[in-house]
């Protein structure tokens, strides 16, 4: 039964909701809780908020207590972010270059398992999983390079803005300092505020900090959307086998052998690079 038919049918609810005039009496509308009744979590520092108009004093020594604090988180981030660019850039240098030595190797392997001696059918499945998946990884290198290149373009204007900050940062410190001075000459019976140049100083970089915020997070969102795509170019690379020692076998065992466990299976910065740039079948 519903509320309502439960408060109609009791004579003691009745009475309760009608005045001595007969008047009938409804309870008074309540107002939302607020987030401080409802118990909910205080509210984030608004370092993490993209829509703050401006930076807090509370948020800002909630994670930097002191300029030494900041300083050297500053320039670990720095150093953090230098090494991660380099690794980049290394990595798509060296897979440019893996991928310019084995490309004609491949295409050469490709018309060999096509229309040559040795077809698909009577290689050995390790060998042609092994064509296609290099065949893959280079058809889909290029894609994976543009989209890191994005990725390195987001961290070095991730730098530029914290450099443009940093003149925000060393404003902040002897001005928070200064404020401290002023409140604790100050009796608490009679305590006043600071000077207002003080204030009106730290407003503006209250509010420039909160528009160097709204950057920095922007360009850290796209740089996680490319997380996949850093992880696709860390990937390791298929291993490479030497199709000598595979033919070899197979020629010995009359065209229908098996490759002996993964003796002819190598990391591609051996063999089969080593044996081009010996014999100069191109030039890189």
């Amino acid at each position: 039964m519903a509320p309502d038919q439960e408060n109609t049918s009791s004579p003691v609810a009745t009475r309760e909701a009608v005045d001595e005039k007969g008047r009938i009496m409804v309870p008074p509308i309540r107002a939302p809780e607020t987030a401080q009744e409802q118990n909910l979590p205080a509210t984030k520092n608004e370092f993490m908020n993209p829509y703050a108009t401006k930076i807090p004093k509370e948020s800002i020594l909630a994670l930097f207590p002191n300029e030494e604090t900041w300083k050297t988180a500053s320039a670990a981030a720095r150093r953090n972010s230098r090494f991660h660019k380099n690794n980049i850039m290394v990595q798509i240098l060296y897979l440019s270059c893996l991928k310019n030595c084995v490309l004609p190797e491949l295409i050469q392997r490709g018309n060999l398992l096509a229309q040559g001696p040795f077809p698909f059918s009577t290689m050995p499945q390790v060998i042609n999983d092994n064509q296609r998946a290099w065949i893959s990884w280079a058809v889909s290198l290029d894609e994976t390079i543009a989209n890191a290149l994005k990725q390195l373009n987001w961290l070095e204007l991730l730098e530029k803005e914290y450099e443009s900050a940093k003149s925000l940062w060393t404003s902040f410190w002897p001005l928070h300092q200064e404020e401290e001075r002023q409140k604790a000459h100050c009796p608490l019976t009679d305590q006043v505020m600071p000077p207002c140049a003080t204030l009106a100083e730290l407003e503006v970089i209250y509010k420039k900090l909160a528009g160097h915020n709204q950057r920095r997070l922007f360009l850290q969102t796209k740089m996680v959307q490319g997380r996949d795509w850093m992880a696709r170019l860390f990937e390791m690379v298929p291993p490479w086998i030497e199709w000598e020692e595979v033919v070899r076998e197979m020629l010995s065992a009359g065209m229908g052998g098996q490759p002996k466990g993964n003796e002819a299976v190598r990391e591609p910065e051996g063999g089969f690079l080593e044996n081009v740039e010996d014999e100069e079948q191109f030039d890189l």
